[in-house]
């Protein structure tokens, strides 16, 4: 049954014959009452105890008349939201009936389904609160409030292509500069960030906004843009709020609760702080979802979209002092995918590879678990371009793909994701990087990718071959082998048709601090590659046929590496023409104790 009808037999069993005024205003007392004794208990029932106040000097950031503090500056972790007390659900779920019953005899009053459709969610009824809002929007003919709450009750609801359909409708409605009000960024945008938008003219400001909700978008493996449709939806949410009954002990509505809403949503959970003092004053603190990760990039305009990070990097997503913030409610965790990215030129082409691996130590994984994943490639303007997906297939413990995709030469954002539909588990990694055209000089060299070890038998012949078995994972232990690979074009032939070239491997440290010579020399000792006195890592010679792609394979222990960051750099000479070309690749060894 399509949504149209589902709203009609709704409003034929709440629309009643016209009601009196008398009637229609004891109906609104009733529901004023009861949203009364429900905001004052839901303040008055909060969780207390004692404390020390807190200075100025010790707030992260200061909202007007709030003390904004990070869990990184020394602050106690938020605690879990305690059981909500028995008194204040049957308080709001009473509130409800009462709004219903106004509802029903005066469905086009904004002020009436408002805080219905708001306790509503609160309660965990969004399709309730769905049919509420389409209710409304048929009986009060409301362009602009009709949609916007139907997209905030069908966002409540998971749907959020539709909520963002809804919501693109009602603000279509609004005139311009309203339009400009409700759809506004610049409370998400840092200082820096928010002066360059404000440099930009109009139409630069509405490609900037485009960008950000497409990058912000916690997955595109799912439809619609969650983060879109919650900036949306808490705008609906300000508006609400503003409308709620003053009762003791809540703070009176204003731009400073009003942009925090906005940034970070509605608490999740309070606690009512008593201080010692001679007249035993007291403070609230609010808690945001500890789940929130910051999806809106934080610097697109000043730094752009970050880059591919080093291996063990923090993820971004993680920053727990960014601007906003927002848990996803597609999925139960999200959790970023570590990955290499490599290039393989083509003349005119590169084929682009990205590997990836999704540890699933906490997940009960099971015979059952099936990852769906999906490579979504973007231009350099951020609009899609390719899309590929693929079932992932699980090694032990860990969720492991492989995608491969021929692209022009470019600026490219990548998104790698990962999902667990049944189990609402996730993975994402989204970053930008550049695919440089091959150079035209011979030879042309491959990055090197970071494999698990060949062994004793035949090397892989090429990127199919099931010997290459490529590591998502580049954080490694001193005490493995990986196995390296890369791939060499363009390469001379010598008088007897042949190619001849020489390749060399060396280590050497990519955080500042200096290598140890054990090291380097116990790699060559090691492999019987090069003398033990030589800063050099591996060297060895090869010959191949005449236009055939040169296939270079190797086994690296990583012994006696020291933990920290390390380039690879892999250097290919053509012994016919002395032309030389490298390639690097990072990466990172743990401390002993790291898994």
């Amino acid at each position: 049954m399509s949504a149209l009808p589902v709203a009609l037999l709704v409003l034929q069993s709440v629309l009643p014959a016209p009601i009196s005024a008398d009637s229609a205003e004891a109906l609104r007392d009733a529901a004023r009452r009861a949203e009364r004794e429900y905001e004052y208990l839901m303040r008055h029932l909060i969780p207390s105890r004692f404390g020390s106040p807190v200075s100025a000097s010790e707030c992260d950031e200061i909202v007007g008349r709030f003390c904004l503090r990070y869990d990184d500056s020394g602050t106690p972790p938020s605690p879990p939201p305690p059981e909500e007390d028995p008194r204040v659900t049957r308080a709001r779920q009473d509130a409800v009936e009462s709004l219903r019953r106004a509802f029903a005899a005066l469905p086009g009053e904004l002020g009436t389904v408002g805080p219905l459709l708001r306790y509503l969610v609160e309660d965990g009824r969004a399709e309730e609160a769905v049919s509420a809002a389409r209710t409304f929007t048929w009986a009060s003919g409301d362009s602009v409030w009709g949609p916007f709450l139907e997209g905030y009750a069908l966002h409540a609801a998971g749907d959020d292509s539709a909520a963002e359909a809804r919501f693109d409708e009602g603000l279509r409605q609004l005139p311009p500069e309203e339009r400009r009000e409700f759809r506004s960024v610049e409370d998400l945008l840092a200082p820096d960030e928010k002066d360059r938008y404000e440099e930009m003219h109009r139409e630069a400001q509405l490609a900037y906004e485009r960008a950000l909700w497409r990058l912000s978008d916690p997955l595109y493996m799912v439809p619609g843009n969650e983060r879109r449709a919650e900036h949306l939806a808490r705008r609906v949410w300000c508006r609400l709020l503003s409308g709620a009954p003053r009762v003791r002990g809540m703070t009176r509505w204003g731009n400073d609760l009003k942009e925090l809403t906005i940034r970070y949503g509605v608490p999740t959970s309070r606690e009512r702080i008593r201080y010692w003092s001679m007249t035993m004053s007291e403070g609230l603190i609010e808690h945001y979802d500890p789940k929130s990760l910051a999806f809106l990039p934080q610097a697109l305009a000043t730094a752009g979209f970050p880059e591919t990070p080093a291996p063990g990097e923090p993820w971004p997503l993680d920053a727990s002092r960014a601007r906003g913030g927002f848990a996803t409610k597609v999925v139960e965790r999200l959790m970023p995918i570590a990955h290499q990215v490599s290039r393989f030129p083509r003349g005119d082409s590169v084929v682009l590879r990205v590997d990836g691996a999704l540890p699933l130590d906490s997940l009960d994984n099971g015979p059952a678990a099936q990852f769906a994943a999906g490579l979504f490639l973007l231009d350099e303007e951020y609009e899609p371009v390719r899309v590929v997906r693929r079932a992932a297939h699980l090694e032990g413990d860990t969720a492991v793909v492989s995608f491969e995709l021929t692209v022009a030469p470019g600026s490219y954002l990548y998104s790698l994701e990962m999902m667990e539909a049944e189990r609402r588990f996730a993975g994402r990694a989204r970053y930008r990087t550049e695919v440089a055209a091959d150079s035209g000089g011979a030879p042309s060299l491959s990055d090197l990718l970071i494999a698990r070890p060949f062994g004793s038998g035949a090397p892989p012949t090429g990127r199919a071959d099931a010997r290459l078995r490529a590591r998502g994972n580049l954080v490694l232990s001193a005490a493995d082998t990986v196995g390296l690979y890369a791939e060499a074009r363009g390469l001379t032939p010598g008088l007897d048709g042949a190619t001849h070239y020489s390749v060399s491997l060396a280590a050497r440290r990519a955080d500042g601090r200096p290598l140890l010579a054990r090291a380097l020399n116990w790699l060559g000792r090691t492999l019987g590659l090069a003398d033990g006195d030589e800063p050099v890592a591996l060297t060895w010679s090869d010959t191949g046929e005449q236009g055939r792609t040169a296939v270079l394979t190797v086994d690296l222990p990583l012994a006696p590496l020291e933990p920290g960051l390390y380039a690879l750099d892999l250097v290919i000479t053509d012994q016919v023409t002395g032309a030389s070309e490298s390639a690097s690749r990072v990466i990172r060894i743990r401390e002993p104790a790291e898994r």
